[in-house]
């Protein structure tokens, strides 16, 4: 993923990270930020949907100036460079596409290529296409803001550097099934589509104009939640999102993402654009923003009122839906001031903060890049610093240096005199530009929860280091003797400079020569091996001791140790034969071992309310980045027949769920657990399905929420009751074949932020030919039935089991595979028969699934209006 950030073992330095003083920080007038290396990180993203409105429009907004003077065969370049690889596209689909890319190539600059993945296939009913970045980054060089995520292409063009590679910056998708109009000239007939109006509609989504709002409906006491934020921090867009009174929306504490309030104000209809570029076109009129009463995710937020911009209206090109016979050819003023506001015009100070924390008194000379999309104010281009002891107080004032550079040059220098000794330096650059008076500053300003921004700073210190390295490692649980040697990795900075890490380390409590893991590319990451030597073997049934010591480079050598006390123990463990099935209800089993399973932060016990022995994690589960792991011993060969590779199990999961829709795996989807597959021996590993979390069951999301504290962790309670079938295939995943030898793991995932009371597993069957799937009960018992169809929204869903069956779905998916509804069905069920009401769902195909995750009939049905 690609963002800018700080990285997580940087030496905290005596003042407040960006990070550690929270980029959506306090009102303070500035904010410190350490001299740590920028790490390049991405995150990806999800499209926003545009709608088909089935009126007729009659209405056509011509192509802007730029673009017309360009077909005439006038002196205009084009500013930007989008090259699209089309997928399925036809050919004359191909030449309309093209037309609204170079609209765009038109209005925008950019150094770097815009890539752009095309696909022409069938979507849900009444969708014309969809479209988003595919990645996002933040704190790049050259970004206006700090801690926001801009778009690929956006931040491409901010740090004047292509940090996507040859990956699609925007992925777009256009449905196949719709009555098109592949002219260019903007007269789509009665019934049709313009496609250049849809793609330009489209790849303006992928620019940047997507807010990545997102909006759920948690049980009826607590209300509706949402967020604007991904991993923690808003996307550009959104940070300039501000409600009727003018209040901003963003990283304010009146609206923290996610929360009810927040809620409120997406459903409010009251929602608007604030950007002084914007208002200077508009005669002081906010663009305002389709936030309708009734959430619609994928279009809410992430558009322009459709009431205020109506069809004709030179604006109209960013609202949700698009009419048949409607042309707009043209992002019309607002969005391009929009786009403006956001950085596709942009002074970017692309300054590398290389100036470290060092031991030497002298000079320190400041150098940035400064390139503007417009022209820099004379001597505009200054660096703001101050000299103290390590305090930060109240009133301190800045010294300003004028930066210069070389004539035709975009690189400026200021020198910062010797401070001495025991002394800190903070500073920040700024510039301005003719053309919209903005000052632009590096580090970019942060939001404030108070609705303001403030003015982050680098610092350094000058004089005797007394800070040790930081050190980060993560021990594994075990080793496996056909896996020695025992590969050993660690992440070690340090602002003076790492002078070593060393590994002391025992083999059954005898001492063995301690030895210096070796310096990666990266200068960060250190690794080196425990292995066996002449006279000294290591195999199974051993125990590896072992602590590490990083020593940085200054005049104290300062050290750290990991662990601070004790060492980290290995096992070394052997696998065991393969067999063509394993079946455990754990009753067997003492609660102190386990003969069959091996790992870390999971046991064989019995909890306090608990009928039995069961698998659990522990009780609630660490988190900051911990993956707990429990592998079973005894690999599985891969059965022949496909329907009897099955793996079944009974589980309670409460792990903090992900934002609603996210993909597995990505940022948003927080903590998860997961089956995970190797047949390779362990060296690499496969998920036999996608992950999951609370959110997968309606009562496990229900009892995770039933109870958070101050830390957003949840308080709820595990109890035999929340236990829910599990059934999943090793075939599914393409991945694994018949007659390979797998080994099997339980893996839960926790990220740094909250966590819950965590996983317990129960009546483990792997390939049991005992165990009958659903599927196969409802073929041999009359299958599922829905009916009528077609209809136009009011189903009946009826089918037999052979047996009473609990934790039953009905889930419901459109074209694109999303989920438009998930029911569970409370008891046990032998003979169903429920009302299904989708009348609220556009006309189209969906596919109606029963049973359970993994282990489900289904049946298409069609949706007319």
């Amino acid at each position: 993923m690609a963002e800018y950030a700080i990285l997580p073992f940087v030496k905290k330095l005596l003042f407040l990270s960006l990070v550690a003083c929270g980029i959506l920080g306090t009102a303070r007038a500035q904010q410190l930020v350490s001299q740590a290396e920028l790490v390049l990180e991405s995150r990806p993203a999800k499209p926003v949907i545009c709608y088909a409105r089935p009126e007729n429009m009659y209405t056509y907004v011509a192509p802007p100036a730029q673009f017309l003077n360009r077909t005439a065969g006038r002196p205009t370049a084009d500013r930007a460079r989008i090259e699209v690889n089309y997928i399925d596209f036809p050919a004359n689909a191909r030449a309309a596409f093209q037309k609204a890319v170079d609209i765009w190539q038109s209005q925008l600059f950019s150094p770097v290529v815009i890539r752009v993945e095309a696909r022409w296939e069938p979507l849900a009913e009444g969708v014309l296409g969809a479209a988003g970045t595919t990645q996002i980054y933040r704190n790049l060089p050259g970004a206006p803001k700090s801690n926001i995520w801009y778009p690929a292409a956006l931040a491409e063009k901010i740090a004047g550097q292509d940090l996507n590679g040859t990956n699609p910056d925007i992925s777009a998708e256009f449905n196949s099934d719709i009555n098109w109009y592949f002219g260019l000239e903007g007269i789509p007939p009665t019934g049709s589509y313009d496609l250049v109006s849809v793609v330009l509609h489209e790849l303006g989504h992928g620019l940047g104009f997507i807010a990545a709002a997102s909006y759920t409906d948690p049980p009826p006491a607590t209300g509706a939640v949402a967020s604007l934020n991904s991993s923690g921090f808003p996307w550009v867009f959104s940070t300039y999102i501000e409600n009727g009174p003018g209040v901003r929306l963003a990283g304010n504490r009146l609206f923290p993402s996610p929360s009810t309030a927040l809620a409120d104000q997406f459903t409010s209809d009251d929602l608007y654009f604030g950007s002084p570029l914007v208002n200077a076109v508009t005669n002081n009129q906010r663009a305002r923003l389709h936030a309708p009463p009734r959430f619609s995710s994928g279009s809410s937020i992430s558009h322009l009122n459709e009431a205020s911009y109506r069809a004709g209206d030179p604006n109209s090109l960013m609202t949700p839906r698009i009419g048949a016979a409607e042309a707009i050819q043209n992002p019309g003023p607002i969005t391009l001031k929009m786009f403006d506001e956001m950085g596709w015009f942009n002074t970017a100070i692309r300054h590398n903060p290389s100036l470290r924390d060092t031991e030497t008194a002298q000079d320190f000379v400041v150098r940035a890049n400064v390139v503007s999309d417009g022209t820099i104010v004379a001597g505009s281009v200054r660096l703001f610093y101050r000299v103290d002891n390590g305090t930060d107080a109240p009133g301190a004032t800045d010294t300003v240096l004028p930066m210069t550079a070389a004539s035709g040059s975009t690189q400026y220098t200021a020198t910062i005199p010797n401070p001495g000794l025991g002394r800190r330096v903070s500073y920040y650059i700024s510039a301005a530009d003719v053309e919209t008076g903005r000052t632009y500053t590096a580090p970019g300003v942060l939001l404030t929860t108070d609705a303001t921004t403030a003015q982050p700073r680098y610092q350094f210190f000058v004089g005797p280091d007394a800070v040790p390295p930081v050190l980060v490692h993560q021990p594994a649980a075990f080793i496996f003797a056909d896996q020695l040697p025992l590969v050993i990795t660690a992440q070690a900075s340090d602002n003076i400079g790492v002078a070593s890490v060393s590994v002391e380390y025992s083999v059954n409590s005898v001492a063995r020569p301690s030895f210096n893991l070796t310096r990666q590319a990266d200068n960060v990451t250190y690794r080196g091996s425990i292995a066996s030597t002449a006279g000294a073997p290591i195999g199974a049934g051993d125990i590896i001791a072992y602590r590490l010591i990083a020593r940085d480079a200054s005049s104290n050598a300062n050290q750290t140790v990991s662990p601070a006390s004790g060492t980290y123990r290995v096992p070394v463990v052997s696998i065991k034969a393969p067999q063509a099935s394993y079946v455990n209800n754990f009753n067997a089993i003492t609660a102190a071992t386990s003969p069959d399973f091996v790992g870390n932060g999971f046991s064989i016990t019995q909890p306090t309310g608990f009928n039995d022995l069961a698998i659990h994690s522990a009780h609630p589960y660490p988190d900051a980045n911990n993956t707990l792991i429990y592998q079973l011993l005894t690999p599985i060969i891969v059965a022949t027949d496909p329907t009897k590779s099955t793996i079944n199990f009974d589980e309670i999961v409460l792990v903090e769920p992900g934002t609603d829709g996210a993909p597995f795996p990505s940022a948003d989807f927080f903590d998860y657990v997961v089956v995970e597959g190797s047949k390779d021996e362990g060296r690499t590993w496969q998920p036999v399905a996608d992950g999951y979390d609370s959110r997968d069951r309606e009562a496990w999301l229900a009892a995770y929420n039933s109870g958070i504290d101050a830390e957003q962790n949840s308080t709820a309670v595990g109890s035999p009751a929340l236990f829910l079938p599990r059934a999943m295939n090793l075939r599914d995943n393409g991945f694994f074949l018949a007659g390979d030898v797998v080994r099997l793991r339980f893996r839960l995932f926790a990220d740094p932020a909250a966590h819950g009371w965590g996983w317990a597993i129960d009546n483990l069957r792997i390939q049991d030919n005992t165990v009958t799937s659903l599927a196969s009960e409802l073929k041999k018992t009359g299958g599922l039935n829905v009916y009528p169809n077609p209809s136009e929204g009011k189903f009946t869903v009826q089918a037999s089991f052979a047996k009473p069956t609990t934790g039953l779905q009905i889930i419901v998916r459109n074209n694109l595979g999303q989920v438009v509804l998930r029911q569970s069905l409370a008891g046990a069920q032998r003979e169903l028969k429920q009302a299904l009401d989708l009348s609220t769902l556009s006309a189209g195909m969906y596919m109606v699934s029963v049973g359970i995750e993994g282990d489900a009939a289904m049946r298409k049905i069609l949706i007319t209006k």
